[in-house]
């Protein structure tokens, strides 16, 4: 039986040429926007030094549009320069090949190691930071802000690999996140970790964005164990900021909630989800040998499907209840199980790393100098910040607001974040346009697409614009 789809089916293709000036990244419209209303590009070429050949801005410029293309490693500006229309919707006259961006990788180290890229880095983030909407950037009326690190793919070649307990060889990427941002980021070097790294990087993240945007009142750190010894606490406390971290990396922990009373145990009964038949919750103090105060732990007890003894978790904290009160009467939760609740943030946080190791690949370096490395990441996390203000600013819209429930007084959790960086890409970035100049306007003619596609770009294209 012949159907009417193969009777429409063409039996010959034929190909054609255009000289038209088309490219298929016709979307990058919307970074491009965004970093002119934040004025991130002059923020960036107001600290650059002079370069022979390609510009620093250039070079840097070429990297981000290319990384945001699906572009990796070195390679990032290669295809970039046989895309006419796509090297002139990003203002720029050429692109370097990939050779010059290994080149310059060195001198990019340099200048992350200088302070001088850390210092845009952080610029940026405020900048988006200041134009996006309070209410999206809070939960449960905190601002989370969250240091952890990644091990990247390592080898006995690439400089500033180390070997980590049970969990390998590789180089150790430090990063800061404040809310959706990176503000902060640091490869390890030697005699470096990852707790002193997110050390030498809260301060600045404190001082030149929290404080600006008033933000460092209403400031959650959350950290995992590995955090949770003195020295990053110290830091913490210093810095004046709230906190929620993990504490099972002290010996103390596990002793201290064993040895509870059993009348200290508040029961919350079965999770099916995390396989617990029982689970319990409890306050009280811990005091470690080397701490010159005690502090607040928070712990759980728990346990598995046909066990028979008890598991222990901590936090310590320095929240207290009227703190949490707002969080306690919209979810009819004690003092305890408030503070786990907003510690589980945290594993939305860590799902931020999906789009730096995942959609930019930057689980794999691409030199094996540490210097030319740590260069590389400086880019590319300004490519990160980018795309996550196209989602930031452009995805903000009355019905975002709208659909958010309010509790106790405080806004609930805001909306998750619309689209991870592969998405963003696929449906945002690559689109096909046509690209022309008159006079001082850049014209860009979007092709082919549907109209839920067109008024969703219309509508991160306003939003931007208004920012």
């Amino acid at each position: 039986m012949v159907t009417q789809s193969q009777h429409n089916r063409p039996h010959s293709i034929k190909i054609d040429f255009s000289g038209e000036q088309t490219t298929a990244f016709a979307g990058l419209a919307l970074t491009e926007r965004l970093a002119a209303r934040a004025r991130l590009w002059t923020t960036l070429q107001d600290r650059l030094p002079e370069r022979e050949g390609f510009d620093w801005l250039t070079i840097i410029k070429s990297m981000v549009g290319g990384l945001l293309t699906g572009a990796q490693g070195t390679y990032a500006s290669q295809d970039l320069r046989e895309d006419a229309a796509l090297v002139s919707l990003l203002g720029l006259d050429g692109a370097p090949e990939e050779a010059t961006v290994w080149r310059a990788t060195k001198g990019l180290g340099e200048m992350q190691r200088s302070g001088l890229l850390p210092e845009v880095q952080l610029r940026w983030a405020r900048s988006i930071l200041s134009k996006a909407n309070r209410r999206d950037l809070l939960s449960y009326g905190f601002f989370p802000v969250f240091p952890d690190g990644s091990l990247l793919e390592g080898s006995k070649r690439r400089e500033s690999t180390k070997h980590i307990k049970d969990k390998g060889e590789g180089l150790v990427w430090s990063t800061v996140f404040a809310g959706p941002l990176v503000a902060a980021q640091r490869l390890a070097e030697d005699g470096e970790g990852e707790e002193s790294c997110v050390r030498q990087m809260l301060a600045g993240v404190v001082e030149k964005l929290l404080r600006p945007l008033r933000l460092r009142g209403v400031a959650l750190v959350l950290a995992d164990s590995l955090h949770g010894d003195g020295p990053t606490l110290s830091e913490i406390e210093r810095l004046g900021l709230h906190y929620i971290v993990g504490a099972n990396k002290l010996s103390a922990t596990a002793k201290t909630l064993s040895e509870r009373p059993e009348s200290s145990w508040l029961e919350t009964g079965p999770d099916p989800s995390r396989g617990w038949s029982r689970s319990h919750v409890c306050v009280c103090w811990i005091q470690c040998g080397d701490w010159q105060d005690k502090r607040t732990l928070v712990g759980r007890r728990w346990m598995r499907e046909g066990e028979m003894i008890w598991n222990y978790s901590g936090v310590v904290t320095d929240l207290e209840e009227p703190d949490v009160a707002h969080v306690m009467q919209g979810r009819d939760l004690d003092y305890c199980q408030a503070i786990w609740h907003l510690y589980d943030m945290k594993m939305g946080m860590e799902t931020n790393y999906q789009d730096l190791l995942s959609d930019l690949n930057l689980h794999h370096p691409p030199c094996q100098e540490i210097v030319r490395n740590a260069g590389f990441y400086a880019v590319a996390t300004l490519a990160h910040t980018l795309a996550r203000a196209v989602d930031l600013i452009g995805g903000q819209s009355a019905e975002r607001g709208s659909r958010a429930r309010k509790d106790g007084g405080r806004r609930k959790r805001p909306r998750p974040r619309s689209m991870r960086l592969w998405r963003l890409r696929r449906r945002l970035f690559s689109l096909p346009g046509r690209v022309a100049t008159h006079g001082r306007v850049l014209k860009i003619t979007l092709l082919g697409l549907s109209e839920r596609l067109r008024q969703q770009f219309e509508r991160f294209f306003q939003a931007i614009c208004r920012c």
